[in-house]
């Protein structure tokens, strides 16, 4: 079957100036259906710029001259995006090149909706051949078998990930990976005086129609018990140092409900409060490890720390607080299913947003 969508692969350079992230360079490589290929690049001049720092411009070969005389970023996206045209799928590798762009256009009040869809194809690599490590694009050139050309600049690093994507049959892996349904994994894990209370909330949905589906809802709630051991060290200089560790016992119903969680997520895409490594304790702790699924996080979909601090619970019964979860869920919904779209998760023409 003949490919339809348009691909174009993206990096950015970006420099760190005045305590943010500066976009310096955008490089772009647009894979048509027909096969050929077009390029884009184009140096940004950073609003109210002076000079590039060292490091910076060692590591990437871009001069304070160079941007000096470059267009600002209003003038270089409006440009990017005529060359763009319409209907095509962004690929990037990592995060940071969608995060930096969203910060410029937000500072620039340009509306968004042109970046998307969105695909970090690191991730997806990652899920596709369960990599716990995230890979370096030289490096996966390189295990490849493929050229690696001038890394650092963002022509170049476009380039290798579109010969990444061609050569792994990206396209297939995206669709392989396209899926509506969503673990919500909360968890609270709190020390009290004699004890850790512990909270694990898994709300299974589908995004439907435009809209959240909950299927089903499990909450456990219990107390671990721990004791504190003093243990005493002799140090270089022959003085002794006196640490605590505490060992909390794991609990064996909590245990049994992860594995389920566990058995359960394959093929979902996994949302939590903020990045996995805040329950990597309780994961450790109870021997369970979750399979490498496509993550997003709370802190990530809704920004703001006082609406993250909602899905807590806060001295509430168990019932209350699941009520308070499916609310917010109903809440917040079309930032959810909006997510899916920006992702790819979902066929346009299922949703539109």
């Amino acid at each position: 079957m003949e490919r339809t969508k348009t691909y174009i692969s993206i990096d950015v350079e970006a420099a760190l100036i005045r305590g943010k992230q500066y976009i310096i360079e955008i490089g772009a490589v647009k894979w048509l259906p027909d096969g050929t290929t077009e390029t884009f690049t184009q140096l940004i001049q950073p609003y109210k710029f002076k000079r590039l720092n060292t490091h910076i411009q060692k590591l990437t070969g871009i001069t304070t001259e160079q941007l000096l005389d470059a267009p600002s970023f209003k003038e270089a996206f409006y440009k990017f995006k005529r060359w763009c045209k319409q209907d095509y799928v962004f690929l990037t590798f990592g995060e940071f090149d969608r995060k930096v762009l969203e910060e410029e256009l937000m500072r620039n009040y340009i509306k968004n909706d042109c970046l998307y869809p969105m695909i970090d194809f690191q991730q997806k690599y990652m899920i596709a051949h369960a990599l716990k490590e995230q890979p370096s694009l030289g490096g996966l050139m390189a295990q490849l078998g493929l050229e690696n050309e001038t890394q650092h600049r963002a022509l170049a690093d476009a380039a290798s990930l579109l010969s990444i994507f061609m050569e792994v049959d990206g396209e297939k892996l995206i669709e392989q990976q396209q899926t509506n349904n969503f673990l919500l994994l909360l968890t609270n894990f709190r020390m009290l005086e004699t004890t850790y209370e512990l909270v694990i909330s898994a709300t299974y949905c589908k995004v439907e129609n435009e809209q959240i589906h909950i299927q089903t809802m499990n909450t456990f709630r219990d107390e671990l018990p721990f004791t504190i051991q003093t243990i005493e060290r002799q140090g270089e200089d022959g003085e002794a140092t006196i640490t605590e560790k505490i060992n909390i016992k794991p609990n064996e119903q909590a245990k049994q409900f992860l594995q389920q969680i566990s058995a359960e997520a394959a093929g979902k895409i996994l949302i939590s409060r903020t990045a996995l490594r805040s329950m990597s304790k309780i994961l450790k702790l109870h021997q369970v490890t979750l399979p490498k699924t496509e993550v997003m996080t709370l802190a990530n979909l809704l920004k703001k720390e006082e609406i993250i601090a909602k899905f807590h619970l806060v001295d509430e019964s168990t019932h209350s607080y699941e009520a308070k979860i499916l609310r917010l869920i109903r809440k917040y919904e079309h930032v959810f299913v909006e997510e899916f779209y920006k992702r790819a998760l979902i066929e346009k023409n299922i949703i539109q947003v």
